[in-house]
């Protein structure tokens, strides 16, 4: 059976638009107003999410219900191509609870989102450097849409080793959805769209550990391991007439292996007094594993015979730089029952300027966040957060590779991502048993 090797760069994708790499770190309406800095401060349910081992800090039972709502939009430039994506808006929503078994030992789960994007260009897509001009038919290729979606179930055992100390164990077991679409064809007569639509699970596990320095400072740390995917699913064409249904040909699956980078966290805390809570968090996050995706088709879509997709494969390389995430926050107890809190975000992209592309166009990201958290009852707490986030624009060089010819041609074309902003809300219910 023939094969087709398709390396795209589709797969650094998130289910939002702006997200540095495609990491997403909104898992509480607290954690967003604080800037992600909650490694070892207070805790709640939702510390299942990055520092699992202060579930030791929560007495009883606990659940916990939350969404982060994001809009997003952002544009690029592409040697005389200029392209915007459409604005849209996703709902990132969460799920955590906990309990305490004795003095010990306590066991949590939770379910949330850390990797996604979704993309989809204005008009008939967005033109790809990667194309065979030399193709009877088509003469380009551009892309309408594209789509990661993950969603984890994270069980975890936590133990208080000492009064100071805890330590917890948590096993990731995760869903991932891809999708693309991508036409091919410069005429109304001629061109046809690619549908793919893949899934795969993978597992791997996360370490965390909580110390308590003192009455005033505590420190966390958490490191995830790296998840490895095998995605597999249909690839589908929709055809405009007879003459591109003779051309591309129907049916078949297609395959790959994508890998969502490791994590280590580091985060300290700071309570100068009863009414105020400072935390830093530090994240690296290990993007370097990136360095381009195959996908492989089970029988060669195009013209019977022909050497691939538009008589040659499409390729890209990504090469991915090891990134870091560094959050400030602050939480100031106005009264028993109201809290404020306000935090700033660095967030630094991996990607290569020497390796841009249309699927994820986001540079660096600055984010302001604000909220509160109001206790309606001895057993109820709401937390609400806003987030303003800016991309800075980024300038550099995009590759274009034709494979048809030996060795391959290389050409370089200029590139910009444009600046470009998002909105985060947020909310969470806590509910103590």
């Amino acid at each position: 059976m023939k094969k087709l090797v398709l390396t795209l760069p589709f797969l650094f994708l998130a289910n939002l638009a702006l997200a540095a790499g495609f990491g997403l770190y909104e898992f509480s309406a607290r954690g967003n107003a604080m800037g992600g800095a909650v490694l070892a401060g207070e805790a709640e349910p939702a510390s299942l999410a990055l520092n699992p081992a202060l579930i030791t800090e929560l007495p009883g039972k606990q659940i916990q219900l939350g969404v982060t709502v994001v809009t997003a939009a952002g544009g690029v430039e592409y040697g005389p191509y200029t392209g915007d994506a459409k604005r849209q808006w996703w709902p990132l929503p969460n799920f955590y609870y906990t309990q305490q078994i004795n003095d010990r030992w306590w066991w949590g789960l939770g379910a949330f989102s850390r990797f996604g994007l979704s993309n989809d260009y204005k008009n008939d897509g967005w033109m790809l450097p990667a194309y065979n001009p030399s193709d009877p038919m088509a003469g380009g290729a551009s892309l309408k849409h594209v789509g990661v979606t993950t969603f984890s179930v994270q069980p975890t055992v936590a133990y208080k080793a000492t009064d100071r100390l805890s330590v917890s164990l948590g096993a990731e077991v995760q869903y991932l959805n891809f999708t693309e679409k991508l036409r091919f064809g410069n005429t109304a007569a001629t061109f046809a769209d690619l549908n793919l639509d893949g899934d795969s699970v993978a597992v791997s596990g996360m370490l965390a550990l909580f110390y308590k320095a003192n009455e005033k400072v505590n420190f966390g740390a958490s490191f995830r391991m790296r998840n490895d995917h095998s995605v597999r699913g249909p690839n589908k064409y929709d055809y405009v007439n007879s003459l591109a249904a003779a051309k591309f040909v129907q049916g078949g699956d297609f395959w790959g292996d994508i890998t969502f980078p490791a994590q280590l966290a580091l985060g300290a805390s700071w309570k100068p007094n009863n009414k105020l809570l400072i935390e830093f968090n530090w994240t690296n996050v290990f993007w370097s594993c990136f360095k381009a995706v195959d996908i492989y088709f089970d029988h060669t879509p195009g013209t019977t015979g022909s050497s691939g997709l538009m008589g040659t494969p499409l390729n890209n390389s990504k090469h991915y730089q090891d990134a870091y995430r560094i959050g400030f926050g602050a939480e100031y107890t106005l009264t028993d029952a109201i809290k404020l809190r306000g935090s700033f975000i660095y967030d630094k992209s991996p990607l290569n300027r020497d390796f841009m592309d249309v699927m994820l166009p986001v540079d660096d990201r600055y984010i302001i966040g604000t909220g509160a958290g109001f206790k309606l009852s001895e057993n109820v707490i709401l937390d609400l957060s806003y987030s303003f986030l800016i991309a800075t624009s980024l300038e550099g060089t995009a590759i274009k590779e034709d494979p048809s010819t030996t060795p391959s041609t290389i050409t370089q074309i200029p590139a910009t991502y444009k600046s470009a902003t998002s909105h985060l809300m947020g909310i969470s219910i806590r509910y103590k048993f």
